[in-house]
């Protein structure tokens, strides 16, 4: 009797939770609107950020340490810092380059149904914080979306965490690329904090590529329209 009383309790509270959960069109559109809201409260800043190629060992090969001004909505400007590694060194400068290319809507890169279909694959945890897991299956083949799965908090329905291979290859010297992405809280501000990658470069073979973000500042956005800075438009933010 005692057994299968607990064997009761059991399937109740697997129901229970069950019933709880939401299903995979409320966690989209709740992670949608949340990532819309996050973008309204970004505020120009400069982010200090370190370039990586790493080899097998973890030994560095090449670095490129970078400021980053960022002003809403897409003004940006880049200076490097300093630099070093030879034809790493120019693999390192030119993803700079195109991180912070030109480009469109952030729509067209937002982990959203305009982009991607979605399939709920499983749950885990990133940073002590349980999430719910889900496959991304890009809509286009376009070099901002990734082929992978995005850890979605299940309590803020933020994306702390995405994992995957972009559709195409953000630059000519590298391929076979793998991305992971970690994101954070900064100064009231949802941003991507890390990305570690592994890629084959060209003529050097498989290595390992980190960017990580070393330090924020925040900026008046007078100081950049009134030309202290070039401007020009990029991805600092987003995927």
């Amino acid at each position: 009797m005692q057994r299968t009383a607990s064997c009761g309790l059991i399937v109740l509270l697997a129901a229970l939770a069950h019933a709880q959960s939401p299903d995979l069109d409320t966690i989209v559109s709740r992670m949608v609107a949340v990532q819309r809201e996050d973008a309204t409260r970004v505020h120009a800043f400069t982010v200090r950020r370190d370039y990586q190629i790493l080899d097998k060992q973890m030994a560095s090969r090449a670095q490129v340490v970078a400021s980053i001004t960022f002003v809403p909505p897409n003004q940006r400007e880049y200076k490097i810092e300093s630099a070093q590694g030879g034809l790493g060194e120019k693999v390192l400068r030119d993803f700079l380059a195109r991180e912070t290319e030109p480009s469109r809507e952030p729509k067209h890169k937002e982990i959203g149904t305009e982009n991607y279909d979605f399939r709920l694959a499983g749950a885990g945890v990133v940073d002590g914080r349980s999430c719910y897991v889900l496959a991304l299956l890009p809509k286009r083949e376009e070099k901002e979306l990734i082929r992978g799965k995005a850890w979605v908090d299940s309590e803020t329905f933020q994306i702390r965490r995405v994992e995957g291979a972009p559709v195409k290859s953000p630059s000519w010297w590298i391929h076979d690329v793998y991305v992971l992405m970690s994101f954070a809280e900064v100064d009231g501000m949802w941003l991507r904090i890390l990305t570690h990658a592994t890629a084959n470069i060209r003529f050097k073979g498989r290595y390992i590529m980190v960017v990580r973000d070393l330090e924020y500042q925040p900026v008046q956005p007078e100081v950049v329209r009134n030309g202290s800075h070039g401007l020009f438009a990029g991805a600092v933010i987003h995927p």
